[in-house]
């Protein structure tokens, strides 16, 4: 998630940018030290803007192809991510007994805005497409204290997801049951889920001053308009409008 507290210097930065080529440039604030609503404006340089120029010839052609969770329960996972977040089952392989591993995809590479495909047609086209998600599952499994991001901090903070808009994806949560972290408007502190998922939360510091500056650091990007829902696992789930709300980028 990248978000700009000011709309208008944002677009002065993109401005610089463009002129400057790869030189970068440095975010300016707003000269009063506060928003408005009491929450303290970020300091000029608390986002640096990325200069990369281009990358290694040798990586044309790579892509972040999907991820992988390991789950507690297969048919639940299947039905959140399929029928609550509308994404395509494309595989299982049952490699042992007890073990298996699912695939699921939103059609034509994202976003299932060009029509129907079946199972067949997703997998023909698996290496090709972007944001799959991969389940493995161990039916039987001794270990039934599957540690979720919400629970407590781990190395797997959370999954983004785009959907054209924020208010309508809420109440389709809200129709389906999901655990909803974080309603649109609400910020991060106090919310222990979502403390522990971004990995400010007791488990990381207890030093009350360091916990709020970085509580309040969410809030430069953002972070109180975005909504945010739970999987069946308890691993969050960060939702984002496709054409963002204003402050967030």
């Amino acid at each position: 998630m990248v978000a700009i507290t000011s709309i208008a210097s944002y677009c002065s930065v993109v401005a610089l940018l463009i002129i400057q080529g790869t030189q970068g440039c440095i975010i300016h604030a707003r000269q009063d030290s506060s928003s408005g609503n009491g929450t303290a404006l970020p300091p000029a340089d608390f986002m640096t803007i990325g200069t990369d120029g281009l990358a290694p010839p040798e990586t044309l052609g790579y892509a972040i192809n999907h991820f992988s969770l390991i789950v507690s329960n297969l048919t639940a996972s299947k039905e959140f991510y399929g029928n609550v977040l509308g994404m395509r089952h494309m595989f299982t392989a049952q490699l042992s007994p007890h073990y298996s591993v699912t695939y699921m995809g939103h059609a034509h590479g994202g976003r299932n805005g060009t029509g129907y495909q079946t199972g067949a047609e997703l997998l023909r086209e698996k290496n090709n497409a972007n944001g799959m998600i991969e389940f493995q599952y161990f039916a039987g499994s001794a270990d039934v204290n599957i540690t979720a991001t919400t629970r407590r901090p781990n190395t797997f903070s959370h999954i983004g997801l785009i959907v054209p808009s924020l208010a309508d994806a809420e109440k389709r949560m809200l129709q389906y049951g999901v655990t909803i972290s974080k309603r649109i408007g609400l910020g991060a502190q106090g919310i222990e889920s979502v403390e522990n998922a971004f990995g400010f939360g007791p488990y990381v510091t207890t030093n009350e001053t360091e916990r709020e500056l970085l509580i309040q650091g969410q809030e430069w990007v953002g972070f109180s308009q975005l909504l945010g829902i739970e999987d069946p696992d308890g691993n969050f789930i960060e939702v984002q409008q496709l054409v963002p709300p204003p402050g967030v980028a």
